[in-house]
């Protein structure tokens, strides 16, 4: 049988065509419009996928006869139109108001992806202008930076505005209120992962408690106990945290010596971790999962190992908490608490 002839199906509805097949043909038709392909695209886009097509089989596809008929879609053809769509098979026969449905879903899961790589690359951009900013402030960084400009005639006005510019305070809170702006319309948003819509009230809040545990975990443990070769991939791959924690200027010292291959002191940057948890455990709650921060702030920041051996519940009594507020704030505060333990232990 010819490649393009309609082929005979023993289910069909009135009107000599299927419903599933109709379905399918007005998905492709569909999907054509929202890609801006001619049928002649189309036929190499399956010709690509391992099914030769000819332009004309896509016609009678999408074009149905005066009787209402199509041509019929072969599954060598169905698994290939899965394939180019990026749609599971299943998915081809439904209904169109389901295609349409699923598109707008898998544009919202676009959007929330784009979005977490635009804040990670973000995050970046501010550490290269942090480090910048630094090297700044030492004389004979900014000596060298200016002859060098200067030997690319570079008009001093100008180097001197650039050098003003990257080290104006103003422009960089800005920069760096901008990324906090971008992470909480991302927290509203959601993961992108579910099928629900985008909540802010459904969603809990970032746990800043959370972020400044991994971050003392990095400058307590990791940094110290690894090769100075290592440390700036470390780093790396902890910006977002230190941006969303606040902490980058703090570390910025630590992290631009071991960017250049010198080992620096970690302490004054865990000293500060310390003293925002316990501005964090010290603070008024100001509703319920405030609270959960701050009893995990002050899990994390409390001496020794706090109430070892005892029954969480008599732990939470003892704190005023629930036990299950208890037990969430604990989740939090465990990796700091052996952090802790772990740096005790190794002195």
């Amino acid at each position: 049988m010819p490649a393009d002839q309609t082929r005979h199906h023993p289910h069909r509805e009135p009107g000599g065509r299927s419903l599933s097949e109709e379905n399918v043909a007005l998905r492709i038709a569909w999907e054509m419009r929202r890609r801006g392909w001619s049928q002649e695209r189309m036929a190499q886009e399956l010709t690509n996928a391992g099914c030769p097509t000819h332009q004309s089989a896509i016609s009678k596809i999408v074009n149905p006869r005066p009787d209402g008929s199509r041509r019929a879609i072969s599954v060598d053809e169905a698994i290939a139109l899965s394939r180019v769509f990026g749609v599971p098979l299943e998915e081809l026969p439904l209904p169109m108001d389901d295609a349409e449905g699923r598109d707008l879903h898998d544009l919202s899961r676009t959007v929330t992806h784009e979005g977490r790589n635009a804040a990670e690359q973000y995050a970046h951009f501010l550490l290269a202008w942090a480090r910048v900013r630094h090297r700044l402030t030492q004389p004979e960084s900014r000596t060298a930076y200016e002859g060098f400009l200067a030997q690319r005639r570079i008009d001093p006005d100008t180097a001197a505005q650039a050098i003003a510019f990257w080290r104006d305070t103003d422009s960089w809170r800005e920069a760096t209120a901008a990324y906090d702006v971008l992470h909480r319309t991302l927290r509203a948003m959601g993961d992108g992962r579910d099928l629900t819509p985008p909540a802010h009230r459904s969603r809990r809040r970032h746990s800043l408690v959370a972020d400044l545990v991994r971050l003392r975990d990095l400058f307590a443990t990791k940094i110290p106990g690894s090769p100075v070769r290592v440390v700036p991939d470390l780093v790396y791959h902890a910006t977002e945290l230190l941006v969303r924690a606040g902490i980058l200027e703090a570390a910025i010292g630590v992290i631009n010596a071991y960017e250049r291959g010198t080992a620096h002191p970690t302490d004054p940057v865990v000293e500060e971790i310390d003293r925002r948890l316990r501005q964090i455990s010290d603070r008024t709650p100001q509703d319920h999962e405030d609270q959960i921060e701050s009893l995990a702030a002050r899990l994390a920041s409390s001496p020794g190992d706090h109430g070892a051996g005892q029954p969480q519940e008599d732990l939470a009594a003892e704190l005023g908490v629930s036990i299950e507020d208890y037990q969430e704030a604990r989740k939090i505060a465990r990796m700091h608490r052996e952090t802790r333990n772990e740096v005790k232990t190794r002195s």
